[in-house]
C-alpha cells in the first residue's frame, strides 16, 4: 500500500528523537485533548447558566462515567505499548492481530460497562449526594452517558493503535469532529438554540452521547480505509500473546480505574463541606484538564517510544529522548496554564459573577498551577516504568500515591474541612509520591525484567 497512508508499510517506521519527530506525534495526540478539553469547558459553561445544582449533579455524573470508563484506557494503554512494540520488532502482522483482537475486546467491555453502571445508577450512587436538587441531575444523566460506553472504547482501542504506530493524524480527525457535533448539540439541546427545545443538562448528555457515537463510526471507518488488510482474515492474539497483554492490562486498567476512582471520591467528599466547594472544584476540575493537554500527548508518546526504542534494541536512545520529552511538557504546560498563575481572576470571573466565587476560585488555580508544573516531571516517569513493559510496578506507585491522597482528602473535608483551595493542595501529595515511586523503581533496574516478560 502507499505510504501516504502510513501504517501499511511492510514495517514501522524507525522513530527519530529531534524535536520536531516528537511533536509529529506528540502534537496531533496533544490537538484531540485540546479538543476534548474545548468540549467540556463548553458542557460546562452551558451547565453553569443552567444553575448551581445542574453543574454539580452532570459533574459528579460525569466523574463516575470517566471512573468506569478507565478501565478502557487502561485496556487500550496496554494494547499501544504492545503495538509499538510489535512495530519495533517489526512484525506488523502481529501489531494488526493485536488490534483487531483490541476491537472486539473493547466491544464486549463497552457492553459490560453499560450494564454494570445501570445497575449501580438505579441502586447505590445516588445515595452518595447529600443534596436532593443535585441527584435529581445526576441519576438520569449517567442514564443516558452510559449509552456511550461501547463506542468511546472503541474509539479509545482505534486510538492506541494510531498512537502505538507513531500515526496519530486520525485521531486528530476523529477528535474534531466529535467535538464539533458535540459543541454544535450542546447549543442546540441545552440552551435551545436555532428553535430547539431546551432540555437542560439532559441535553448536554444527549450531545456528549450522539457525539460518541458519530465518533465510533467515523474512525472505524477511517481505520478500514487506512488499514485495508485488517478486515482479510480474523485473526485475533494466540493464548501465550494475550497473556502478555492481559500481563499488561491488569496493572494498567487497576491503576488507572483507582486513580479516578479516587478522584471522583474526593468530589463526593467535597460535596459534603458545601455546594460553592463542589462548583468550584468542578470548575477547577475541567481547567485542571487544560494541563494534560499537553501532559497526556507527552505521555503518550513517550509509552510508545519507550516500547518502540526497545523493541528495536535502541536503549541507547532512550535517555536524550526523554530529555527532549521533558523540555517540551515543561514548556507546553507553561504555554497552556500561564494564565492559572498570571490572571486567575480573569479566568475565575467566566464562571463565577460574585466576589466570593471568583477568589475561591482564584486561590485554587493558583494551587492547581503548582501541582501541574510538578507532574510535568512526575507524569513521564511513571509514563517510562509503563512503556517499559513495568505495568505491575506502576500499579505499586500507583496504590502509594491514591492511597495517602484519600488519607489527606478525608482529613481535610470530613475530619477537619478547609477551604476549597486548601482541600486541593492534597494534588501535592500525589503527584510527589507519584515521581517518588517512579524514579525509585527506574534507579532499581526492575523495569528490566519488566520489559524481558514482553
Amino acid at each position: 500500500m502507499t505510504d501516504f497512508r502510513g501504517v501499511n508499510s511492510t514495517a514501522s517506521p524507525a522513530l527519530q528523537i529531534d524535536y520536531r519527530s516528537l511533536l509529529k506525534v506528540a502534537v496531533p495526540i496533544s490537538l484531540g485533548t485540546m479538543i476534548q478539553f474545548i468540549v467540556v469547558l463548553t458542557d460546562n459553561f452551558f451547565l453553569a447558566r443552567s444553575g448551581q445544582a445542574a453543574i454539580n449533579g452532570a459533574g459528579n455524573a460525569g466523574l463516575v462515567y470517566l471512573t468506569f470508563e478507565m478501565l478502557a484506557i487502561g485496556s487500550g494503554a496496554a494494547f499501544q505499548i504492545l503495538i509499538a512494540r510489535r512495530l519495533g520488532e517489526h512484525r506488523r502482522d502481529a501489531a494488526l492481530v493485536a488490534l483487531r483482537t483490541g476491537i472486539l475486546f473493547h466491544l464486549g467491555l463497552g457492553i459490560l460497562l453499560t450494564a454494570l453502571t445501570a445497575i449501580l445508577n438505579q441502586s447505590a450512587f445516588a445515595l452518595l449526594i447529600a443534596d436532593a436538587e443535585t441527584r435529581a441531575v445526576f441519576a438520569p444523566f449517567l442514564s443516558i452517558r452510559l449509552l456511550g460506553f461501547v463506542p468511546l472504547s472503541i474509539v479509545l482501542v482505534l486510538n492506541a493503535f494510531f498512537t502505538g504506530s507513531a500515526r496519530t493524524w486520525p485521531i486528530l480527525i476523529v477528535a474534531g469532529c466529535m467535538a464539533g457535533l458535540n459543541v454544535v448539540l450542546d447549543a442546540a439541546w441545552v440552551e435551545g438554540w436555532w428553535g430547539f427545545a431546551a432540555r437542560g443538562p439532559l441535553g448536554a448528555a444527549w450531545a456528549s452521547l450522539v457525539a460518541e457515537w458519530a465518533g465510533c463510526f467515523l474512525g472505524l471507518g477511517l481505520t478500514w480505509w487506512v488499514v485495508p488488510d485488517l478486515r482479510q482474515n480474523r485473526t485475533v492474539l494466540t493464548r501465550e500473546e494475550f497473556k502478555r497483554w492481559w500481563g499488561l492490562a491488569r496493572p494498567l486498567m487497576g491503576q488507572l480505574l483507582l486513580t479516578i476512582a479516587t478522584w471522583t471520591s474526593f468530589f463526593f467528599l467535597v460535596e459534603k463541606v458545601g455546594g460553592l466547594e463542589l462548583k468550584v472544584s468542578h470548575v477547577a476540575r475541567n481547567l485542571f484538564m487544560l494541563a494534560f493537554i499537553v501532559a497526556q500527548g507527552m505521555g503518550q508518546t513517550t509509552r510508545t517510544y519507550i516500547s518502540t526504542l526497545l523493541g528495536s534494541q535502541q536503549g541507547h536512545l532512550i535517555r536524550p529522548a526523554l530529555q527532549r520529552i521533558v523540555v517540551l511538557n515543561v514548556l507546553g504546560i507553561l504555554l497552556t496554564c500561564h494564565g492559572f498563575l498570571l490572571y486567575p481572576e480573569a479566568l475565575a470571573s467566566i464562571f463565577f459573577d460574585d466576589a466570593i466565587g471568583i477568589e475561591a476560585m482564584r486561590k485554587t488555580l493558583l494551587v492547581i498551577f503548582s501541582a501541574v508544573s510538578l507532574y510535568a516531571f512526575t507524569g513521564i516517569a511513571l509514563a517510562v516504568l509503563q512503556g517499559s513493559g513495568a505495568t505491575k510496578e506502576a500499579f505499586r506507585v500507583e496504590l502509594l500515591a491514591v492511597g495517602m491522597y484519600m488519607i489527606a482528602s478525608v482529613m481535610m473535608t470530613v475530619v477537619w474541612p478547609q477551604p476549597v483551595w486548601v482541600i486541593w493542595r492534597v494534588e501535592w501529595v500525589y503527584f510527589s509520591l507519584i515521581g517518588v515511586g517512579s524514579f525509585w523503581f527506574l534507579r532499581g533496574g526492575g523495569w528490566r525484567t519488566a520489559m524481558a516478560r514482553h
